[in-house]
């Protein structure tokens, strides 16, 4: 009995000994150690920002400008690294008194950045206003000389026009509807591409919301078919009034911001784009082929009594008799196969100092109306330079574009309102239009001595 209590009494004395023992070096294992380390993207360029947490508190810190942190945390615990763009890291502080860590781009994250005012990126549910952006592989999809009709039915509330199908003929774009209170009556949004301001609007008759182009005497173009679409790096649309806070009572209809492309880090890339196309003409107006030119006109003697009827022939509109006589098919021999040609070539290359973009492209449209054309050539040069903490960029774009365009709605002189392509629809079958000219090089007159109508 002495013996077994004596013995209790030493296990219980080395039970508290080893308890002691462990919860000492327990203290010593969960110790608090100052961590210091950089945080910097794949590039080996340092992130500015980068929330660090000590995994399961609100324990935590940032990092400088320089992409340094310093946190005391238990040499047990973990850290964990996170920042808008870049997927979320984690790292064991496994005793470490230094800690480097490299985070790699969330793509799922960067579609969720748009462009906003001067270049800016934020993230799309913390605005304010409605936006919508187009990549560069969308804008691609159907290509086209004018950047703004690629757009065209790929994004909610924007209402694309086509002045026309003429060569060189521009678009005009309105967001969420036209306003009365628009100055100029244009109600195109304003354009922004890479922080320069292009006015897109249109010399029309009336509203281009509301009239359209039919008002205007010939097809207009817009200065935004000045950029090659080939130079898009994304498109971003900041829809309704909000937009103006950004860049004031000139964006009451909206903006369009256009980012155009750099250089990337470690890759050279040319890139050359050739593209043809063909158009002609697939349906015409039917034309009657009874019936000749002419009109039975009204009589009336010296004291304007009315004396009967008179067939009159000098005219062009074809109101006459019926007629047997072999007929022209003018309309279709007027018009003619259109061509495009569109070629572009672009150089880039960056490294994490710096990179550059240089790109040249040529555009050369034959419309299908004879001696009609559009053709344009574009150059461009983006350019990168960091220093430090200092990032240096330039940018230079020179285009020139000629039309070869004629009046087609109204403004001919002394035409009461009519253009060419009314001309051409309403000449009599009976006349072949192409008999222009006489042997000798002058004009055919159609009615001899008397004045054409």
């Amino acid at each position: 009995m002495f013996v077994s209590k004596k013995l209790g009494k030493v296990l219980r004395y080395a039970a508290l000994t080893m308890c002691a023992l462990f919860l000492s070096v327990g203290n010593i294992w969960a110790q608090d150690i100052k961590v210091t380390g950089k945080v910097t993207d794949k590039s080996g360029e340092p992130i500015v920002g980068v929330y660090v947490l000590l995994e399961g508190t609100s324990i935590g810190t940032s990092t400088d400008i320089d992409g340094a942190y310093t946190l005391m945390v238990p040499s047990t615990g973990k850290l964990v690294y996170t920042s808008m763009g870049y997927k979320d890291a984690s790292e064991a502080v496994n005793s470490r008194a230094s800690i480097n860590v490299v985070m790699e781009d969330d793509a799922t994250l960067l579609e969720d950045a748009v462009v906003t005012a001067l270049g800016i990126k934020k993230e799309r549910k913390s605005l304010g206003y409605a936006v919508e952006d187009l990549s560069s592989k969308e804008l691609m999809i159907n290509k086209t000389a004018n950047a703004i009709s690629s757009i065209s039915g790929k994004i909610a509330g924007v209402n694309i026009t086509q002045s026309s199908g003429a060569a060189g003929s521009g678009a005009q774009i309105i967001l969420r509807g036209g306003t009365s209170g628009s100055e100029g009556k244009d109600n195109q949004p304003l354009f922004v591409v890479d922080g320069v301001i292009y006015d897109n609007s249109s010399a029309l008759a009336g509203n281009s919301a509301f009239d359209g182009s039919y008002k205007s005497a010939t097809t207009s173009s817009n200065r935004v078919m000045d950029i090659n679409p080939e130079d898009i790096e994304n498109m971003s649309i900041l829809k309704g009034p909000a937009a103006s806070a950004l860049y004031g009572s000139r964006a009451a209809n909206g903006v369009v911001l256009i980012t155009t492309k750099k250089g990337k880090d470690g890759v050279v890339e040319v890139n050359f784009n050739s593209k043809y196309t063909t158009s002609w003409v697939n349906n015409l107006p039917e034309v009657q082929t009874e019936f000749t030119r002419g009109f039975m006109e009204d009589q009336y003697d010296s004291s304007a009594k009315y004396t009967g009827t008179v067939f009159n022939d000098f005219s062009y509109n074809s109101w006459g008799e019926r007629s047997m006589a072999p007929t022209y098919d003018n309309m279709r021999n007027f018009f003619r196969g259109g061509n495009i040609f569109d070629e572009s070539l672009s150089i880039a290359a960056g490294n994490k100092n710096g990179n550059f973009y240089l790109s040249g492209s040529y555009y050369d449209q034959q419309g299908i109306v004879p001696e009609t054309g559009y053709n344009k050539y574009t150059f461009r040069f983006n350019g990168e330079q960091k220093y430090g903490i200092f990032t240096f960029s330039a940018g230079a774009a020179y285009s020139k574009a000629h039309t070869d365009k004629t009046l087609t709605g109204n403004g001919l002189y002394n035409s009461a309102g009519t253009g060419t392509m009314y001309g051409v629809y309403n000449w009599s079958p009976f006349d072949d239009m192409t008999h222009y000219l006489n042997e000798d090089g002058t004009r055919y007159r159609m009615f001899g001595a008397r004045l054409d109508p």
